[in-house]
């Protein structure tokens, strides 16, 4: 990725900042940095981040080629580090304090519901302040410093989404932001074929606390494994107890609560509960960053399906509704319950694919992920991927018509998923799809594009 600096650093400052040593004597002022040569122009800066199955060094020549300075643990390079990755980080972190306009460097993590938190918060905080947030995935050790470097001169609030795969990574990340509000969307089952139980789930998420001090710790009050702590704030779309919570009205109005007195009534274009929840969050870090409920109030009525995962596409007159970005037990959920209350007018069917990184559980998630599905709402469930027939299994135990269930297991032939559907479905016809990033669910939409 490459990301063009929003205050231009030389490189000399750039060495001082990552704890590392200059290695020529041009002290070029560098205005792009990028961790990748495909996208590397002249006179940027390359840093070559080691990974496990990737190492940046091994482009270095190419790099120099391509006439950019460089950054790794190379001898021969521009910049030498002892290990480029803590090098970004520590650069960030640096950076994130150089901006001279800054009030709040916010960090939001979760199992579910991160990206869409992030950008409702994005809109609630943009009525009064200039907001720079992560944008798409970059919301790992080397995405997120990527978006920090990226913010401009005048940004008053860093808004970083914080993912992980393992134990460490979002202490890291946390450490680098040193955020003054953070919050945890929820906790579920993703990665938890890595981390081994929703416990351990738990103590990886509270890593986000590690950078913090005396910050606003935000959790959900719903949430029976984060009881032991004691947030700031905590927020519930459900229960009265919690600090924020919401109601609606017969008008389709929101009413949000804070400390059970009214705070401020809106209009709201996403009613599903996971939409619900992700405005909750996002409105407890607006209201402690201090903007004020007349704004919030007109910030939530500017949110749409715009400002989520989802997009629509339309082809050989079925609508496809695709959320193929990421996925666990808990999102997949919400997808099912989300295409249930969607009012269309033709038959509506689910495509679901694998979820990945569970382990030894992706047996009995996949299975309860069909128990949930409903014979009554759906015309055909399209599966595609090996776990997925777990998925059929679950689905049959809860009654859905077996001749009703279409398996694909090959993942290297979305195409034949893309010919079933072709078959099966009419004119006028909904799909909803969801799968984890790495099944690429949306090469089976892409084949309707081919013809």
């Amino acid at each position: 990725m490459r990301i063009r600096l929003g205050i231009p650093m030389q490189l000399s400052e750039i060495a001082r900042a990552t704890q590392s040593i200059l290695n020529q004597s041009n002290d070029a002022l560098i205005t792009n940095i990028s961790t990748d040569t495909r996208d590397l122009q002249k006179g940027d800066l390359f840093i070559a981040i080691k990974g496990k199955n990737y190492n940046g060094e091994d482009f270095l020549s190419t790099a120099r080629m391509l006439g950019a300075y460089t950054l790794s643990s190379s001898k021969d390079s521009d910049i030498i580090c002892n290990d480029s990755l803590d090098a970004l980080l520590n650069l960030a972190s640096y950076y994130a304090k150089k901006l001279p306009n800054i009030l709040y460097k916010i960090a939001i993590t979760g199992s579910v519901g991160k990206t869409t938190t992030k950008e409702f918060t994005k809109i609630l905080l943009s009525t009064r302040y200039k907001v720079h947030s992560s944008s798409g995935n970059y919301n790992n050790e080397i995405g997120m410093p990527m978006s920090i470097l990226s913010a401009d001169a005048d940004t008053e609030i860093l808004l970083m989404e914080m993912g992980m795969n393992h134990r460490g990574e979002i202490s890291r990340m946390s450490n680098c932001l040193c955020p003054n509000i953070a919050l945890i969307t929820n906790i579920g089952t993703a990665h938890i074929g890595n981390l081994g139980s929703r416990e351990e789930i738990v103590a990886a998420k509270m890593e986000i606390r590690y950078g913090m001090s005396d910050g606003i710790l935000i959790l959900p009050y719903d949430e029976p494994l984060l009881k032991k702590y004691e947030p700031s704030y905590s927020f519930s779309d459900m229960d009265a107890g919690a600090d924020f919570y919401l109601k609606s009205d017969d008008k389709n109005d929101i009413l949000i609560y804070y400390k059970q007195n009214l705070l401020c009534v809106s209009k709201f274009k996403l009613m599903e509960k996971h939409h619900l929840s992700c405005l909750l969050a996002a409105l407890s870090i607006a209201i402690s960053a201090g903007v004020d409920p007349d704004s919030v109030s007109r910030g939530i009525s500017l949110i749409s399906n715009d400002n989520t995962r989802q997009t629509t596409i339309y082809k050989k007159g079925i609508h496809f509704y695709l959320d193929c970005y990421n996925a666990s037990y808990e999102s997949m959920i919400a997808c099912i319950r989300s295409a249930e209350s969607a009012l269309i007018t033709g038959h509506k069917h689910l495509l679901l694919g694998d979820i990945l990184e569970l382990g030894d559980m992706a047996e009995e998630i996949h299975y309860n992920v069909g128990r949930n599905i409903s014979r009554n709402v759906f015309d055909y469930l399209f599966l595609f991927g090996s776990h997925a027939g777990y998925i059929a299994k679950g689905a049959i135990s809860n009654g859905f018509p077996i001749e009703r269930i279409i398996h694909n297991a090959d993942l290297s032939s979305p195409e034949k998923t893309a010919e079933q559907i072709k078959l099966l479905c009419s004119v006028g016809d909904t799909v909803f799809l969801k799968a984890s990033r790495s099944i690429r669910l949306e090469r089976v939409v892409d084949h309707f594009f081919k013809e």
